[in-house]
C-alpha cells in the first residue's frame, strides 16, 4: 500500500473518530470565516494534529493550521467530503 494511501486511511480514521463527537460539540465558536459549530473547529484541529503527527514521524517540520483550513475548503461541498479532506491532509503530511 502506498504511503499516501496509508496516510489517507489513517487520517480518515482520525476524522471519523472526531466526527463521532459532533453531538457533544454543538456550541458556536469563532472560526476562520465567522461563527461555526464547535465540532467543525474540533475536527479541523484534530486533522491538523493528525497531519503533524505523521510529519513528525517522517522528520518533517509541522505545518500551520492555515494549511489544513485551505485544504478543508477544497473538500467542502463534495459528496465524499470526509475522504477528500483526509486525502488532501495526507498530501500535506507528505510535502
Amino acid at each position: 500500500m502506498s504511503s499516501l494511501r496509508a496516510s489517507t486511511d489513517s487520517l480518515l480514521a482520525v476524522l471519523t473518530a472526531a466526527q463521532e463527537q459532533r453531538d457533544q460539540r454543538a456550541h458556536l465558536v469563532d472560526g476562520p470565516d465567522g461563527p461555526e459549530c464547535e465540532w467543525a473547529a474540533f475536527e479541523r484541529s484534530t486533522m491538523h494534529q493528525g497531519v503533524n503527527d505523521i510529519r513528525a514521524e517522517r522528520d518533517l517540520p509541522p505545518i500551520p493550521l492555515e494549511a489544513v483550513i485551505r485544504v478543508e475548503r477544497l473538500a467542502i461541498g463534495h459528496s465524499d467530503y470526509s475522504r477528500k479532506f483526509a486525502f488532501y491532509c495526507a498530501e500535506l503530511a507528505a510535502k
